[in-house]
């Protein structure tokens, strides 16, 4: 039961940090570049939270604290690779997915769905190189 309150944590801080570093993913990114798994992540955390501060934004603030306190509470690599491959799976299906509606749309001739899926397709391949590209700077 701990190793899934230590999984749910770890999971909610995830998604507390790509929502905010969507919003500002160069600045973390330039400053946390060559650290790797936790430390990184610690790093890109502190990092937005600097910014969240300088703009006064004590709701964003308070989230980002939080998100920090946990990710040290409960960060690991070894968890880290496994959300990873995770993610890996997940894009690979809706890869699949996609695949089967592009070939139904072809089959149509809906040329319009035939282009959508194909570029659909081309994101999530990027996502994994992306997602393939992070895991092996864990290694």
């Amino acid at each position: 039961m701990t190793k899934q309150v230590t999984a749910l944590f770890l999971i909610i801080a995830s998604i507390s940090v790509l929502f905010v570093s969507m919003s500002i993913p160069v600045f973390a990114s330039s400053d946390c570049g060559n650290l790797k798994g936790c430390e990184k992540k610690f790093c890109e955390i502190e990092r937005q939270l600097e910014i969240a501060q300088e703009k006064g934004n004590k709701g964003k603030v308070n989230g980002l604290t939080r998100s920090l306190e946990n990710a040290k509470e409960h960060c690991t690599d070894k968890d880290l690779k496994e959300d990873l491959v995770e993610k890996i799976e997940e894009v690979n299906n809706e890869i699949i997915e996609y695949e089967s509606d592009l070939k139904e749309a072809k089959e149509y001739g809906k040329k319009d769905k035939v282009r959508k899926y194909q570029e659909k397709i081309e994101e999530e391949k990027n996502k994994i190189k992306r997602l393939d590209d992070e895991l092996s700077n864990l290694d």
